[in-house]
């Protein structure tokens, strides 16, 4: 069983930067819904956005804890192997990034929203 988790693990981190880039946009539109929460006073969006960011964030940290269950180090490369860069994050710290943010924007909601 442990083998399997391995190879599906394995199978599956070429394919992590596509909920990276799709957190980041969530993490930008946050930012203008923040922005717009304290100028115009309209909150429409923060939750679903921060609680998005909260699955993202918490599927990296989960991601993380099974890597180090199975004896792995999960990262992810933002490097290009082709030319020998290899500038690799650990999954915790790309959750961290989305978390901490979600739970500031998740604050700064509206309380009936």
């Amino acid at each position: 069983m442990k083998q399997f988790f391995i190879d599906m693990m394995a199978m599956m981190m070429p394919y992590m930067k596509m909920p990276i880039w799709a957190g980041c946009a969530l993490l930008a539109v946050g930012v203008i819904l923040v922005l717009f929460r304290f100028i115009r006073g309209s909150g429409a969006g923060m939750g679903f956005v921060g609680w998005s960011l909260v699955a993202i964030g918490g599927f990296f940290v989960g991601a993380q804890l099974m890597g180090m269950w199975l004896g792995m180090g999960p990262t992810i490369n933002f490097g290009d192997p082709k030319k020998f860069e290899f500038n690799t994050v650990e999954f915790w710290k790309i959750g961290l990034g989305f978390l901490v943010p979600a739970v500031i924007i998740l604050m700064a909601r509206p309380k009936n929203g």
